[in-house]
C-alpha cells in the first residue's frame, strides 16, 4: 500500500513539473529564479524548501561579495549566490560533468546572470585532466574514479575531466569571499589547489563532507592557516575528524 501511494505522488509531482519545463522557484533565497525541471532540481527547489535552498547562507554572503560555487551541478547553489550578491557582486560556478554543465549554463543563462561565470571544469590541486565517475540517474553523486567510494547501485558513465587549481582564478584577479565545496570526497584536493587564495583572500568557506580524507583536510590544510570550524547552528567544532559532521562553515580566523 505505501508503494502505491508513493507512485501515486510520484506519478501527480511529475504531472505538475515535468522533466524539460520551466518553472520559477517560488520562496525562499532564490525566489523569482526560472530553472528547468530536471532529475535532482524539481519540487523541493519549487518550493524553496530548507533543505534544497538554504538560508543560513545569507548569514555569510553579503551584497557585492565574490563566491565560488565549486561543484555547482545544475546550478542550484549558483543561482540563490547570484541572488544574494546582486549585480555588484559576482558567482564562478565550478562544474566538469557535461551533462550537468549544459543544465548549469542553460539556468545562469535563461535568468540573464551576467554576474555569473561557469566553467566546465572541477577543481583540484593540480592543472590536468582525470577520470570521473557519472551517474545519469543520481546526478550529485558523480566524483572521481581515484577516490575511495561507497558503491553506488545504478548505471555509471566514465569520462575524462578536465581539472584546474583555484590559484589559477587569481590571474584574472578574481579573489573569493565565500567558497563551497560539495565534491563528493575530493575537498582535499580542492584545497591545495587553493593555498594561495586561502592566504591571500581568506575566503570563508561552507564545505560538505563526504569522508576522512575531507575532514582530515580541515586539521592538516585549514587549521594550519588559522581557521576555525563551526557547524550551520554556530557550535564550535575543534576538531572535525572525531566526530562525523555533514557540513562544517571555515571561517578565518578575524571572523
Amino acid at each position: 500500500m505505501l508503494h502505491r501511494h508513493i507512485n501515486i505522488k510520484n506519478v501527480l509531482i511529475r504531472t505538475f513539473l515535468p522533466y524539460g519545463a520551466w518553472r520559477r522557484v517560488l520562496r525562499g533565497p532564490a525566489k523569482g529564479m526560472k530553472f528547468m525541471v530536471e532529475p535532482g532540481m524539481g519540487l523541493s527547489y519549487l518550493i524553496g524548501s530548507s533543505a534544497a535552498a538554504p538560508r543560513f547562507f545569507a548569514n555569510h554572503i553579503q551584497p557585492g561579495s565574490t563566491v565560488f560555487d565549486v561543484g555547482a551541478n545544475k546550478g542550484q547553489m549558483s543561482l540563490i549566490f547570484a541572488s544574494l550578491v546582486g549585480d555588484r557582486g559576482g558567482v564562478i560556478s565550478f562544474e566538469p560533468a557535461p551533462r550537468e554543465f549544459t543544465s548549469l549554463k542553460r539556468n545562469i543563462v535563461a535568468n540573464d546572470l551576467n554576474h555569473v561565470h561557469c566553467v566546465e571544469s572541477a577543481a583540484g590541486a593540480i592543472e590536468g585532466s582525470a577520470n570521473f565517475v557519472y551517474y545519469p540517474a543520481l546526478p550529485t553523486q558523480g566524483g572521481f574514479r581515484h577516490l575511495e567510494r561507497a558503491e553506488i547501485s545504478c548505471a555509471a558513465e566514465e569520462l575524462s575531466v578536465a581539472i584546474m587549481p583555484l590559484d589559477k582564478m587569481l590571474l584574472t584577479g578574481a579573489a573569493p569571499d565565500v567558497i563551497k565545496i560539495d565534491v563528493e570526497g575530493s575537498a582535499s584536493e580542492v584545497l591545495q589547489g587553493a593555498k594561495e587564495i586561502l592566504k591571500s583572500a581568506r575566503p570563508k568557506i561552507y564545505i560538505e563532507l563526504h569522508n576522512s580524507q575531507e575532514s582530515s583536510a580541515l586539521n592538516s590544510i585549514l587549521k594550519p592557516l588559522g581557521y576555525r570550524f563551526q557547524t550551520q547552528e554556530g557550535k564550535v567544532i575543534d576538531d572535525p575528524t572525531l566526530q562525523y559532521h555533514y557540513s562544517l562553515w571555515c571561517l578565518p580566523c578575524t571572523d
